[in-house]
């Protein structure tokens, strides 16, 4: 078995009915749909921050419904990486101490070697020179441009190495120049093994993935396969996706 998240019949107050759904390792997945189709909503439950009514949700072969809510949060801590439109980066602290905290959580529940604050700080460094904010370290979240907080986010998110990230609008409050910076990371990430799982509104985002999902009335309704992405395929496939959305009446 390949996948690293299944769920089957998923049920959630009647918003979702009967999903099934399926990602595998190293996929970069879309799920697209109208305001109120239950995109986030299936994201909670795929993650463990919310309950289904009935179904299976199985993480990395196992059935999370069945774990205790403290349960779920340690497999979400140090197995899960996540992003969100609204960054809710902690005002009081500067940027590198933002990206460390969940390391520094995860570091209370491990045995054995732990990582002192200071080797968290040098990986952190490391993550932001390799996402282009290196030098940002210490400047407050007000001091960056909302472009440089969501890479800091998605340094915050692969701290702890997650094996698969979750992103729900991570570019619906930025600007076109810096959510294509986003999206160029994202690729990135996913090119070197990470699994994403993509929530958004933007068919240019999800031109980017490797499979795109459409939900309407809480339920899986589509799916289209694009493959890998390449760069020089750009405008082709937002040609594809686009008129792909037009035929679910997008």
């Amino acid at each position: 078995m390949n996948e690293v998240m299944k769920a089957i019949r998923l049920c959630k107050d009647n918003i979702l009915f009967d999903v099934n759904f399926s990602m595998e390792k190293g996929e970069m997945v879309a799920i697209m749909g109208p305001s109120g189709s239950g995109k986030s909503t299936l994201l909670y439950q795929l993650s463990g921050m919310d309950q289904p009514n009935s179904g299976q949700v199985f993480f990395d072969g196992n059935d999370i419904c069945t774990y205790s809510e403290d349960q779920r949060a340690e497999e979400r801590l140090n197995k899960m990486g996540f992003v969100f439109q609204q960054m809710n980066m902690l005002p009081n602290l500067n940027l590198i101490d933002n990206i460390i905290l969940p390391a520094l959580q995860s570091q209370k529940t491990k045995k054995g070697n732990r990582k002192s604050e200071a080797q968290l700080k040098d990986e952190a460094s490391a993550i932001m020179k390799k996402v282009g904010i290196a030098g940002l370290e210490t400047r407050k979240i007000t001091e960056v441009s909302g472009g440089q907080l969501q890479r800091a986010c998605i340094c915050r998110a692969i701290m702890n190495q997650p094996k698969l990230l979750l992103a729900d609008e991570p570019t619906g409050a930025l600007n076109k120049s810096s959510s294509e910076e986003i999206m160029q990371e994202f690729v990135k990430l996913n090119r070197e093994g990470m699994s994403i799982l993509i929530v958004t509104h933007d068919s240019k985002v999800a031109s980017r993935c490797d499979r795109v999902s459409y939900m309407t009335d809480g339920k899986i309704s589509g799916e289209y396969i694009l493959g890998k992405y390449e760069d020089c395929k750009k405008q082709e496939r937002e040609g594809i996706i686009n008129s792909w959305l037009e035929s679910n009446g997008w």
